[in-house]
């Protein structure tokens, strides 16, 4: 529910406002509208102006605290404490208000903390200004919708085939922290929770806190395997400050470990900050795995863990749990505490898929228009995304195979192969860049098939924020 007073305000690990030392006294420039930047022309040999399209400069936001301590010494520890958190940046970072539902990316230019000899005792005064080059106000919510590529309905295939996908096995018990923390345990010291804000794989991931540095993570419980190579893939999200000194994955039996490789570095993570750890082991005789460990040796670092895949055999095919039904797999148990499977099915003829219409909606609940991130996921070749209620339009000259992607950021016009790598030439000439107008937004993804199997359609990914000026 909306409302007028300005509630809490965090800046890095500082809170401002109720429930802190920081009280906000005032606060100015962030309901206003920033200085215009006008195109405005004068009219030779009449009254008035031609005039131009109105653009925004940046936003300025002045915050006004009191300090309030209970002895001297206190009131020294919160000066402090702002001081260090107001430093000169690189970077915009993120300045949040939850109980306005609002966030916005700026640079601290200034700070006062004046010296009042009078008040010394416990309460003081501080003063900071906010430069925020992108003057949009965005919602806290970073929202996401997806859709396969387009592709038409198909008829009766002969010679007559079986249906289905190719045959796969999940032996994590509980990979994705769906519903609890069943089936994990603890691995060293370490502080585990379910995260429902951050999530890889469905809406949610296990969260871990460091309290020193010893190596700790979490153990996760899969059904034994006593033969065979035993292959994993899990996703990994770290705050990178401070970075990780070392990360490990082990194959163990109860809390021993029976072999584990090296993870740093990680993989270049995708658009969302996860990578993608892997690794293989093959058992030597009489050796049986039960759980398989994640750990990371981190001072006092944050990371969390989502998409558990274990499989034997010669493949490790791509994530899948029992409660993607719409792929083949099921739970061969409980939900979200047994092992997942995909099997072959059909009654001996095959009349193709149903088609897939390739349309997202995405709703901007802002008033001015959202700039979105794209990700598109293969396997396609010259995908193309296009906006319905605007016409704006974007294709790629380029093919994507399984397990690759590409990221563009319609704001920066930024178009990175699997994350990291530039690839802006990709972006067909005569583009139209979407945008999210307030309101309800559909896109349309399509593109060409490769030739393979049909379980690993391609993917379009959309992201964004209410946003407003």
């Amino acid at each position: 529910m909306a409302q007028q007073r300005i509630g809490r305000i965090q800046w890095g690990d500082l809170t401002f406002g109720p429930g802190s030392r920081y009280h906000v006294t005032a606060i100015e420039g962030l309901d206003d509208m920033p200085d215009i930047r006008s195109d405005d022309m004068e009219r030779p040999g009449q009254h008035g102006d031609y005039t131009g399209p109105d653009y925004t400069g940046p936003r300025v936001i002045q915050l006004g605290l009191g300090l309030r301590a209970d002895s001297p010494d206190e009131l020294r520890a919160l000066t402090l404490a702002l001081r260090a958190a107001t430093q000169p940046q690189r970077q915009p970072e993120a300045m949040r208000l939850p109980d306005q539902d609002t966030l916005v990316y700026g640079k601290i230019r200034r700070r006062s903390i004046p010296y009042d000899a009078e008040h010394l005792w416990r309460t003081g005064t501080a003063a900071l200004e906010l430069y925020c080059a992108d003057p949009y106000l965005y919602g806290l919510e970073e929202r996401s919708a997806s859709t396969t590529a387009y592709s038409p309905a198909a008829g009766r295939t002969y010679p007559l085939a079986y249906s289905g996908v190719v045959p796969a096995t999940n032996l994590a018990l509980n990979p994705s922290a769906e519903v609890d923390l069943t089936n994990t345990a603890d691995f060293g010291t370490i502080t585990r929770t379910r995260d429902t804000s951050i999530a890889r794989i469905g809406t949610a991931s296990i969260r871990h806190v460091h309290s020193g540095t010893t190596t700790a993570g979490t153990r996760y419980s899969i059904s034994p395997v006593s033969t065979g190579t035993v292959r994993v893939s899990i996703w990994v999200r770290h705050t990178g400050s401070p970075a990780p000194l070392r990360g490990l994955l082990h194959w163990m039996t109860g809390s021993t470990s029976l072999s584990f490789i090296e993870l740093l570095p990680l993989a270049p993570p995708d658009a969302n900050g996860w990578s993608l750890a892997t690794g293989a082991y093959t058992l030597a005789g009489g050796q049986t795995v039960d759980s398989i460990g994640l750990s990371f040796q981190s001072a006092s670092g944050t990371w969390w863990a989502d998409g558990l895949m274990v499989e034997t055999g010669p493949t490790l095919h791509a994530y899948g749990d029992g409660s993607m039904t719409d792929y083949g797999w099921s739970w061969s148990g409980s939900p979200h505490a047994s092992t997942s499977v995909r099997v072959i099915t059909g009654t001996g003829r095959s009349y193709g898929s149903a088609g897939q219409s390739g349309r997202v909606v995405a709703v901007n609940d802002g008033n001015s228009p959202a700039y979105p991130v794209l990700r598109l996921d293969g396997p396609i070749a010259n995908p193309s995304v296009e906006q319905v209620n605007t016409g704006g339009r974007i294709t790629v000259d380029a093919t994507l195979n399984e397990g690759e992607f590409l990221t563009v950021d319609t704001r920066t016009r930024a178009v990175l192969y699997m994350g990291s790598s530039p690839r802006r030439s990709w972006v067909r000439a005569g583009a139209a860049w979407p945008l999210l107008m307030p309101g309800r937004n559909e896109l349309v993804y399509r593109g060409t098939a490769l030739p393979g199997p049909s379980e690993q359609p391609s993917l379009l990914t959309v992201t964004w924020r209410d946003t407003s000026l």
